[in-house]
């Protein structure tokens, strides 16, 4: 029930929710009551905050400060003799009719990719998967343990944490099985400051290698129609924002 209440209450304070919620009180203000100037002011706020969020420089400006905090395992440095790859969970849904690739979202396959990469380079690693089913046929685990199994990975190698339901649950989890060992932490770049800190929390600190970058170093000329705002540059904005809520909770918590 508290799992349930803090994604109900997540989901409302990200940008998109959170900023119509505003544009709506506006209206019933304009519509319903004699308080036009806050009306009008909280649709100016609403209109300019979606607008702002859904440029390309602002997202990605966003994104790239929390991003950049750990650096990437480049591929001379890979091969580190890991006891275990620790892949944190991600969306998907278990659709039968399609390959298990198409069944994880955008974000997990990136993330299994890099997975997959260092296990290339670390032979003898464990796979640790994660990720409860939340309502789902199969766990977010069993997908990605069968995206592994196809891709190579020896099921000997990999082991399933079906019942993880955040990051918090997944660190202290993976805390019990690495101590002692060498480890690495993959999850989106985005994530991987906020995830690392909750390891520390319980006590380990597994090597960083972020992936899935949303703002990257652009070395060419940008377009100009990508100053245009689009809804891709709202979700970079979005995600970002997530983590900046994430951190704040943990920041909360952390005096209870």
């Amino acid at each position: 029930m508290l799992f349930l209440a803090k994604k109900w209450i997540g989901g409302l304070l990200m940008p998109l929710p959170l900023f119509l919620s505003v544009f709506l009180i506006a209206l019933i203000l304009l519509f319903f009551t004699q308080k036009q100037k806050t009306a009008k002011l909280l649709l100016l706020f609403s209109f300019a905050f979606i607008f702002l969020l859904s440029l390309m420089p602002v997202s990605e400006r966003l994104a790239h400060h929390v991003e950049r905090k750990h650096l990437p395992i480049l591929q001379h440095n890979a091969a580190q003799n890991f006891d275990y790859i620790l892949l944190l969970g991600s969306g998907g849904i278990a659709d039968p009719s399609l390959p298990v690739n198409s069944q994880l979202s955008a974000v997990a396959n990136s993330r299994f990719l890099e997975a997959l990469r260092l296990f290339q380079a670390n032979r003898n690693a464990t796979l640790v998967v994660s990720g409860a089913n939340f309502g789902d046929i199969k766990s977010h685990a069993q997908m990605m343990q069968e995206m592994a199994i196809v891709m190579g990975i020896p099921a000997r190698q990999i082991m399933k944490l079906d019942n993880n339901l955040d990051t918090d649950d997944e660190a202290k989890k993976m805390s019990h099985i690495i101590r002692g060992k060498k480890s690495v932490l993959v999850t989106s770049a985005t994530h991987m400051d906020r995830a690392l800190n909750l390891f520390y929390k319980y006590g380990t600190a597994p090597t960083a290698a972020p992936t899935n970058y949303l703002a990257k170093n652009r070395l060419g000329e940008t377009p100009s129609s990508y100053y245009i705002p689009n809804s891709y540059y709202l979700y970079k904005s979005k995600t970002a924002w997530h983590e900046y809520i994430g951190a704040l909770q943990n920041w909360i918590k952390s005096f209870l």
